[in-house]
């Protein structure tokens, strides 16, 4: 899976195409869950623990010219326009 791998060595992952809604699997990551131990970070994404580096980064493009994104998922991303 391109999202644990993207965690587990601190890569940065795009998710191109968004469009309003978003995959609810994402939620643990968005919500930023993490789960501390022995100085590792964890976030429990479809029943398993994977881990997370301090570098992953997690962006999303979309096409839409004027997106209507819920109250919810403005709350959990930073939304920049150019």
């Amino acid at each position: 899976d391109v999202l644990e791998y993207c965690m587990t060595q601190g890569k940065a992952m795009l998710i191109l195409g968004v469009e309003e809604e978003l995959d609810p699997l994402l939620d643990p990551v968005l919500e930023k869950q993490i789960i501390i131990k022995a100085k590792h970070k964890y976030i429990n994404i479809a029943d398993k623990l994977v881990e997370m580096m301090d570098d992953f980064r997690l962006y999303f493009i979309t096409r839409l010219p004027n997106p209507h994104f819920s109250p919810e998922l403005q709350a959990k991303t930073t939304i920049v326009d150019f």
